[in-house]
């Protein structure tokens, strides 16, 4: 087994990015109006479920109150690793809905952070129309001498200098509001991962809630 094939075999550990896109779910508030917060969060997890959500982080794992601010959890071996916001302006997070942080975003972009049962983190931006990037770039911080791999699946593994493992973002994925699959992928620029969706004239939006967080196992496919 040669060590990329290694890598793909071993995901104890995953930094999961995923392109959803989808439309609003506005019957959740059929008793008054929901703050931009609230429709951010009922958006995303109308994509995502809400059965993965924690109601606290785990040890280790921490979500900013700031958007400018750096999520934070551990590696299979013990490090640390930050995910930094995409795009983002300087605001304070407003949790909403099961267990979603959401923070102003830019250029047409809604962001959030959930903590995940599997002891992680995720990380989405929603693209609320045309108008929004058609990629998004996390800098992720990683142990000294560490680097990301994409692997032949479209998965990129964290890989820490001597070959040992620290985790991976899965195989991204799209939906449009419609439900309709977006083509996406992942590019290595360093240490930023760069996650790209192709939309055309007939994509639906909002769209987009992008999660990159890291997880305790991979998830190669969006939630039914």
């Amino acid at each position: 087994m040669n060590h990329r094939q290694r890598i793909a075999s071993t995901f104890v550990a995953t930094l999961s990015t995923a392109a959803l896109n989808l439309g609003a779910a506005s019957a959740a508030f059929a008793g008054g109006t929901p703050s931009p917060a609230e429709r951010t969060a009922a958006t995303i997890e109308k994509a995502t479920g809400t059965t993965d959500i924690a109601p606290t982080p785990a040890p280790g794992t921490t979500i900013p109150q700031r958007s400018t601010g750096v999520a934070k959890a551990s590696t299979a071996t013990g490090d640390a690793v930050s995910i930094a916001l995409p795009g983002v302006k300087n605001g304070t997070g407003a949790k909403a809905g099961k267990n979603t942080t959401v923070y102003p975003g830019a250029k047409a972009t809604d962001l959030a952070v959930q903590p995940t049962t599997d002891g992680g983190i995720r990380a989405l931006a929603v693209l609320k129309d045309a108008t929004a990037p058609r990629e998004q770039s996390y800098d992720i911080g990683l142990p000294a001498s560490a680097r990301l791999v994409k692997l032949d699946n479209g998965a990129v593994a964290a890989i820490a200098k001597g070959g040992a493992f620290l985790g991976g973002f899965a195989t991204p994925w799209a939906k449009d509001a419609n439900g309709n699959p977006v083509p996406t992928s992942f590019r290595v620029d360093g240490t930023t991962l760069v996650q790209s969706v192709r939309t055309t004239d007939s994509t639906a939006f909002p769209s987009s809630p992008t999660p990159s967080g890291w997880t305790m196992r991979p998830r190669e496919s969006p939630p039914e």
